[in-house]
């Protein structure tokens, strides 16, 4: 009996030191527990609402030096929160001074929150990290308006490195720039359950634009190969259930500019699995919406793509790029990805919303209207193109025609020239061969003189001789056969 007795009580013992174990893990028990030993009032953000044991989402400005350390502490050793939301209402940025309000109008006198405290603020950047590593169930992380730089920002990335359980990653208005985008990529692309992240405000420009894309394309390369072995074992490949990024939000960074939208269309123009982008004051153009625009053309998978507030594009470019999302409504104030749907249950509702789509509709018929008559002008301008290429032909033709016949005139001209080139070249060979015989006789040491009767002569003798005499020197040979030729005449 004695033995049954001490089981029982040592089994007690053991669930309550599991129950306090459990307890001293919890960030609600232990923040409630520690006000208590330190005879504190628990602040009304903190205390747990009911059915809301794993949630934390306060804004801290007017939170004491204190109650941050007890959130601090509270936090160190927590394992149960799902949801953790710490959020500061003014912006504050790294100063020469040490950590100063962002804005120009708050002065150096102006008062600060206590966690901007130097030790403070390490000593909470320091439990974060630990929170990271150790909670198994986190799923929504935010820091909203810290100034996370340098070593503030390397520290609280190492506890990013082995989480697997983040699925939303918020750091709006931290002042990160592109140095600190670059880091938080460099961790996050290997995070596959990661779906959202929000840099709003981070004062990041298109070379922060460019770390972002290099993580879509690395994710891209995974979730294709993911598909692709699914595929093999014949099971499903849904492209919901790949995991990856899903929501981008990069709103109020004007310096990103159109070319750091190029740098986010180039890489989305082939990616099947990103749903959503907010570029909402971003120092965008028409530049900037035609490349957006080149994305949809085809990219059909991204259901919004959030391009208010940025006033130098045009309102064609607005309409054109509504009309390829499908004509989705971009001006719903809705930020959250996975929030529920509005429900229209008034007649007024209905009213208004009926209003809206008749004016759609409207926009829509004269829409078409304009495009029918940009069709009936093209229509006219191709026959017009069409007569004008006819007589274009005619003029090759007549052109073609007087290049024939000026070649022909050619070919007759060279013939005739070759001939009478032909004919003088025969005439001088002729004039050539004959001119020997046209020189006069050369004087020799004899000379020879020929002598012609006159034509009344040469009709009385009828021997009609020519009688030649060699003048100069004569021997006497000469003149016997001279005198002999007379006597036989």
């Amino acid at each position: 009996m004695s033995t049954e007795t001490s089981s029982s009580k040592a089994n007690g013992t053991n669930r309550n030191d599991r129950r306090n174990t459990q307890r001293t893990k919890n960030f609600h028990h232990r923040y409630l527990a520690m006000c208590r030993s330190k005879n504190f009032q628990p602040l009304p953000e903190i205390v747990k609402p009911k059915g809301k044991d794993e949630f934390l989402d306060v804004y801290g400005d007017r939170f004491k030096g204190c109650d941050w350390q007890l959130i601090v502490d509270a936090l160190r050793d927590d394992k149960s929160l799902q949801h953790l939301a710490l959020r500061l209402r003014k912006t504050y940025a790294e100063g020469n001074d040490g950590i100063v309000p962002h804005y120009l109008g708050d002065g150096p006198g102006a008062e600060r929150t206590a966690i901007m405290n130097k030790r403070m603020f390490k000593r909470l950047i320091d439990t974060l990290a630990v929170f990271l590593k150790s909670n198994r169930t986190i799923t929504s992380f935010t820091l909203e308006g810290f100034p996370l730089v340098g070593v503030r920002l390397t520290a609280l990335i190492t506890g990013l490195h082995l989480n697997n359980s983040l699925t939303e990653l918020n750091l709006a208005r931290c002042s990160i720039r592109d140095e600190g985008c670059e880091a938080v990529c460099a961790e996050i692309k290997f995070l596959p359950n990661l779906q959202v992240l929000n840099l709003t405000a981070c004062h990041l420009t298109a070379k922060g634009c460019q770390s972002i894309a290099d993580v879509v394309r690395f994710q891209k390369i995974q979730r294709y190969a993911s598909s692709w072995e699914r595929s093999l074992r014949y099971r499903d490949t849904d492209g919901d259930k790949v995991l990856g990024l899903r929501y981008l939000y990069l709103s109020h960074n004007p310096t990103i500019g159109d070319y750091g939208l190029l740098e986010l269309t180039d890489v989305l123009k082939e990616d099947a699995w990103v749903r959503q982008v907010h570029v909402c004051n971003c120092g965008l153009t028409d530049v900037g919406a035609q490349f957006l625009i080149e994305c949809l053309n085809l990219n059909g998978t991204i259901e919004k793509f959030d391009i208010r507030e940025n006033n130098k594009i045009s309102n064609d470019a607005c309409h054109e790029i509504l009309v390829k999302l499908g004509a989705n409504d971009l001006d719903d104030g809705s930020d959250s990805p996975s929030g529920p749907k509005k429900c229209i249950k008034t007649m007024a509702g209905l009213r208004e919303h009926c209003e809206n789509l008749e004016l759609q509709l409207e926009t829509e018929r004269n829409r078409n209207a304009q495009l029918g008559t940009m069709v009936d002008q093209l229509h006219m301008q191709l026959g017009d193109y069409a007569t004008h290429m006819n007589e274009l032909q005619r003029e090759l033709n007549s052109l073609i025609k007087a290049r024939n016949e000026l070649l022909e005139k050619v070919k007759k001209l060279e013939g005739k020239s070759s001939r009478k080139a032909s004919t003088c070249a025969l005439r001088k060979t002729q004039s050539e061969a004959f001119a020997p015989l046209e020189q006069p006789p050369a004087m020799a040491s004899k000379s020879e003189m020929i002598v012609k009767k006159d034509a009344h002569s040469a009709h009385t003798s009828p021997a009609g001789r020519v009688i030649e005499r060699s003048i100069g020197d004569w021997d006497a040979g000469d003149e016997q056969q001279e005198d002999s030729s007379c006597k036989k005449m």
